[in-house]
């Protein structure tokens, strides 16, 4: 789609800092420094999500989970995914959110580098 954010980002025409790539699926550090998994094929939400690329999201945010959980070194992962305006989506491209947490707030490492949350992810993938 011509105007997505998340189409232009999988055709490489604007740059990210990629964790997880296949043909189907791709895994970027938000803006916000969490993991996002998001298809290469523009699906608009969840009502548009078939159960095969439904499926294989979920193979990969187990994956993803664990790597993050394991590289950041937090407690616990909170999966968040928005469908419609009225549940607040604001990119109308399907995508699963990952928010590492911890119990002591003072360890929160997404305040670091993308660079350096990538690299710490991706080791343990």
């Amino acid at each position: 789609m011509e105007n997505c954010i998340f189409c232009k980002i999988i055709e490489k025409k604007i740059p990210s800092y990629i964790i997880d790539e296949d043909d189907k699926l791709i895994v970027l550090l938000s803006l916000e420094n969490h993991p996002l998994i998001v298809p290469k094929s523009h699906i608009t939400d969840i009502f548009s999500l078939d159960n095969e690329i439904g499926a294989l999201i979920m193979k990969k945010a187990i994956k993803i989970a664990k790597a993050t959980k394991d590289g950041l070194n937090c407690d616990g992962i909170y999966l968040a995914q928005a469908n419609g305006k009225a549940a607040g989506q604001d990119v109308f491209h399907y995508h699963l959110h990952l928010y590492p947490k911890w119990n002591n707030k003072e360890e929160n490492h997404l305040a670091e580098k993308k660079e350096i949350l990538v690299s710490k992810i991706k080791a343990k993938l």
